[in-house]
């Protein structure tokens, strides 16, 4: 009965803790140091719990596995020192590779598991076979002599390779248990070129993977066995090696360790050839410390050495002639088209067009005037020397080049939607995706329902990652937050989207999207009204620009400007606002977000008009409602409350009151519908002023208290209270004139 095995259950469960093999073999060793014995006299079971708590304590347990342990058959027992050296688990395709080796082991390991599952060491679940505890697995490994055990991961390891050459899995297992032996072991040259080339594989599959941490341990042990004299007797195997250190220091954010592989590697490489990859690495570095146009400058001698030529001083007339060439050779572009050209097979071609990709980037921040010239190249390569991964690279840079530089928006669109047809057909479309999705999803949101495809850009972010390129994944999240920003997401929500982003961005020293990510992050939660998170450290505008300017970073100078402009803007200093606007230099290629820029300004430019009757203020104005109107042509989703509020604001302006009146109902309808709660809260704020300014008092309170409420949902809590403070101003007035 339970009422007297209580006591004895108690004393077992603390001693087993649980486990049912534990139970058995405790329950054994007390029936055999007869204290459980069975009682002919009262015919029931006697112990005395104080006795058998006192003669077996918790570290008994090893003690007794170990008795037990030594009473198996010899075949099981080397069968379970095998399995305790693989770990706790161990999949059936390990069995099967050990087993086929019979110089190796020449007992089958499948019957000796059957057998330990039987006795309760083992259990199966499916292909996995797993000690019942990890106390037994424990026990099993640190019972095998030292010095056996070390020639038994060696043998394992060596045994595995044989049959590992169709499993990476298979593969990584075996060198895992090599290098358990290499640690203490004295190894021959011979055998440190063998090991040495073993990790280099297993590195290989690992970044192939993108397992980085993996691929790290192997290319640290490799490095280890490399003989003093390195770069004269194993040149290949350390380039290898140096090669692949440098690129797993670049996935894992660290530069220093990067950029002493690198300084290495160019000290001692042999030739042009050789210097390839390190080279793309060595602009990865320069991109990642923001030092694009030193980045741009190591990349043009390299192609010009490929055949590849860019003149230094890029002219406008150049430029056009370009743009006309990809609008010739793109005017009827198909996925079919481009799928019947000829995989490019010419090497220096193919190279040339892996450094072209990464020049891209660096053109469109250091020096836009080259991006149509890179583009063109890119296409003309593809036409003339067949297509590869990087083509689809090229036709994403043509078609953001003829968005940027002309007003062919929907060819522009089209060209990026046989992109995207193409990306899915490619072995390596995660990375293709991950390389073309920032082109691709910004263009979206100008022509596309903005907020139906600002989940692309975490897309892009996951499958950079996956595919470990940092440096897109976290300018894909960046842009995810910043035009999250301008979309009306809501702002708390987004602030903590913003500080991961600062976060990671500092982990893997991403300068650029670091900092752009701070740039916007501040108008963010100037909005909020909330303080700076004490955990994320945020650089001013003024830090900011200092670095822009040092480092000829347009595209920090740009952001920076137009993040000012958020704060002045929503603050309603208009003066501010025009002022920073006639700061940018003028450009003959469109900016990002540069709608918000036109938008910004419209607004302010025609208050001022209001006010001071100047007519510089009222053509500023006209023009960028009229460029806010060949938007909305091409999405009126995305525009046309933007657009219809600045036509509100031009009809009040010429004192056509009915007009602006329907116009700013209409956008605010239009803002609604189209789900902009932060632009519907500004045009209910505009269309109250408007009304208190024209006598409408009571229905200018209701419109302000709508837009409070309008800003309240967006998250703007100083917006908020800059409109009840505009609120009581209003209705003491109005109390005063009554």
């Amino acid at each position: 009965p339970g009422r007297y095995t209580r006591e004895l259950a108690g004393v077992v469960m603390t001693k087993t803790r649980g486990n049912p093999f534990f139970v058995i073999q405790f329950l054994r060793s007390i029936v055999q140091n007869k204290m459980l014995s069975f009682s002919v006299r009262s015919r029931r079971w006697e112990w005395n719990c104080d006795v058998v708590n006192m003669q077996m304590n918790i570290d008994g347990v090893a003690e007794l596995l170990t008795t037990r342990f030594n009473q198996l058959p010899v075949a099981m027992m080397d069968t379970l020192n095998i399995a305790s050296c693989l770990g706790y688990q161990l999949e059936e395709s390990t069995i099967v590779a050990l087993s086929s080796t019979k110089e190796f082991l020449p007992l089958s390991m499948q019957h000796q598991l059957q057998l330990a599952i039987q006795e309760g060491i083992m259990e199966r679940a499916g292909p996995l076979y797993q000690f019942t505890h990890n106390i037994i697995q424990k026990t099993i490994y640190e019972n095998i002599p030292p010095g056996y055990c070390t020639i038994l991961h060696k043998t394992i390891g060596e045994s595995l390779l044989d049959s590992a050459e169709n499993s990476e899995t298979l593969y990584f297992l075996a060198v895992d248990q090599i290098n358990i032996y290499c640690k203490d072991a004295v190894l021959s040259q011979e055998k440190r070129s063998q090991y040495m080339s073993t990790n280099t594989i297993a590195a290989k599959f690992a970044l192939a993977s993108s397992i980085s941490e993996r691929a790290r341990c192997y290319i640290d042990m490799g490095m280890k066995m490399l003989a003093a004299n390195r770069w004269t007797e194993q040149y290949h195997l350390c380039l290898g090696l140096y090669e692949m250190s440098a690129s797993v220091s670049c996935f894992e954010g660290d530069i220093s360790t990067m950029s002493r592989r690198l300084n290495e590697i160019m000290a001692n490489v042999k030739s042009f050839e050789d210097s390839l990859t390190s080279s793309t690495l060595l602009a990865k570095l320069l991109a990642a410390s923001s030092k694009y146009a030193e980045a741009l400058s190591h990349c043009l001698p390299i192609l010009s050495a490929l055949g590849e030529e860019f003149p230094q001083d890029v002219r406008l007339p150049a430029v056009l002639n370009e743009l006309l060439v990809i609008q010739t050779t793109l005017a009827n572009i198909t996925v079919d088209q481009v799928k019947l050209l000829p995989p490019m097979t010419d090497g220096p071609k193919l190279k040339a067009m892996k450094f072209l990709s990464m020049l891209l980037v660096y053109s469109i921040i250091s020096k836009p005037m080259l991006l149509p010239l890179i583009s063109c190249r890119m296409v003309r390569l593809m036409i003339e020397h067949g297509f590869c991964d990087d083509s689809i690279i090229g036709l994403v840079s043509a078609g953001w080049t003829l968005f940027t530089f002309t007003d062919e928006i929907q060819f522009s669109h089209r060209i990026m939607k046989v992109v995207e047809s193409l990306v899915q057909e490619r072995p390596n479309k995660n990375i293709l995706y991950a390389r073309s999705c920032g082109y691709i999803v910004a263009l979206k949101t100008i022509v596309e329902p903005i907020q139906s495809v600002m989940c692309e850009f975490i897309d892009g972010y996951n499958s950079a990652m996956q595919a470990g390129d940092i440096e897109t994944a976290t300018l894909c999240r960046w842009s995810y937050c910043a035009r999250s920003f301008y979309a009306g997401f809501p702002l708390v929500a987004l602030s903590k989207q913003f500080v991961m982003c600062v976060q990671q961005s500092a982990k893997y020293q991403q300068n650029t999207p670091l900092y752009a990510t701070m740039i916007h992050f501040r108008a963010c939660i100037d909005l909020t009204g909330d303080a700076k998170p004490k955990d994320t450290a945020i650089q001013s505008y003024e830090e900011i620009n200092r670095i822009g300017q040092r480092t000829n970073n347009r595209f920090f100078l740009y952001h920076n400007m137009l993040s000012q402009m958020d704060i002045h803007f929503w603050s309603r200093d208009y003066v501010e606002v025009v002022k920073l606007s006639e700061k940018l230099p003028p450009s003959q290629m469109k900016r990002a977000l540069e709608y918000i820029l036109f938008f910004y300004q419209g607004i302010a430019a025609i208050c001022l008009a209001r006010q001071t009757h100047d007519p510089k203020w009222r053509i500023m104005g006209e023009e960028a409602a009229a460029r806010l109107s060949r938007l909305e042509s091409v999405s009126s989703w995305n525009f046309e409350n933007k657009s219809i509020l600045l036509q509100a604001e031009l009809h009040y302006l010429e004192g056509d009151l009915e007009s602006a009146e329907s116009a700013y109902k209409t956008s605010i309808k239009s803002a609604h519908k189209h789900k902009f709660i932060h632009e519907e809260a500004l045009a209910y704020e505009l269309y109250g002023i408007f009304c208190y300014e024209n006598k409408m008092v009571d229905k200018g309170l209701k419109q302000l208290l709508l837009a409070v409420d309008k800003y309240r949902q967006w998250g703007a809590k100083k917006k908020v209270t800059e409109v009840r403070f505009l609120l009581e101003l209003v209705d003491s007035a109005d109390e005063i004139h009554n």
